[in-house]
């Protein structure tokens, strides 16, 4: 991207990263240096022209939610889960900027996600 002189690097995070759930701490961690880095590697690289966004999610249906289908899909149709697509939406919407905007961090969540 230096050479080329652009670039956008769009990292996925969570929103755990801010939550900081007490049973999660390992997952927290993870994003919580997700976060960190992707500030710091920002700042490093936006003098080359090089954009770097953080998309920080709430609860998505993925693997990761260990909960039967019936109940994550269920979810998902009470507005309390997001679809994997729905987060791809996010990253394009990132990704087609003009090249005069810097979309740093974004947070999307369900609607009626308690946390």
């Amino acid at each position: 991207m230096r050479p080329r002189g652009s670039g956008h690097i769009v990292n996925i995070g969570s929103m755990s990263a801010d939550q900081r759930e007490p049973s999660n701490d390992v997952y927290v961690s993870t994003k919580a240096g997700i976060q960190g880095f992707t500030e710091s590697l920002r700042k490093n690289v936006n003098k080359d022209n090089i954009r770097v966004s953080l998309i920080e999610s709430g609860a998505v249906n993925t693997s990761i939610q260990e909960k039967p289908e019936a109940q994550k899909r269920e979810k998902v149709e009470k507005m309390e889960m997001l679809e994997p697509e729905d987060i791809a939406r996010c990253v394009l919407y990132v990704l087609t900027q003009p090249a005069r905007c810097d979309v740093v961090s974004v947070q999307i969540r369900p609607v009626k996600q308690l946390i």
